[in-house]
């Protein structure tokens, strides 16, 4: 076994829990059978024991166990496709989560910025500024970063300037030096 997965194995076995007691820290209590944790306390401490664990395995790439939003979390657990945003925002991500989704949800800005870009929900075509909404909003991008990402891309088009070809050919959109 590579020494990375032993090292695994033994901190799933070092934190004295049970897999089925990590997998109810994963995704919670089984729902035909209920919790392995008699009371809150057990389960706080269970938490306490393997939340290392428990975090390193499920709570990453902007999303958290169950047993982070039962033991640690103050409000309630908030729908999976605002997840990401919502931890971003209340600023319980690592520094290489914040910047990991602040990469991705830039990407997909950017594609939302093609000009006349359109979205097929599988219901309707949406079109322009409707479908970039959605698009943003399928990406669970913050709006926070969707208006300061907005106002950038029209600071750097308005710095543009249409040129006119000799012969009257077609303009070009020129970036204009600063």
């Amino acid at each position: 076994m590579p020494r990375a997965a032993a090292n695994k194995v033994n901190d799933i076995d070092a934190c004295g829990l049970t897999l089925s007691e990590l997998q109810e820290l994963w995704l919670g209590p089984n729902s035909s059978q209920g919790s392995l944790f008699h009371d809150r306390q057990e389960l706080e401490s269970a938490w306490a024991q393997g939340r290392a664990v428990v975090m390193r395995l499920w709570g990453s790439h902007g999303r958290r166990p169950a047993g982070f939003y039962e033991c640690e979390y103050a409000g309630r657990r908030p729908p999976y496709d605002l997840e990401r945003s919502t931890l971003w925002r209340e600023g319980l991500l690592t520094a290489e989560e914040r910047a990991e989704l602040e990469r991705e949800w830039e990407v997909e800005f950017a594609a939302a910025q093609t000009p006349n870009f359109m979205l097929n929900t599988g219901h309707e075509i949406l079109k322009d500024d409707e479908a970039r909404a959605a698009h943003y909003r399928w990406a669970d991008i913050p709006h926070e970063l969707v208006k300061r990402w907005t106002a950038a891309h029209r600071r750097r088009a308005g710095k543009r300037t249409e040129t006119a070809l000799p012969g009257g050919a077609a303009p070009l959109n020129v970036e204009v030096p600063k």
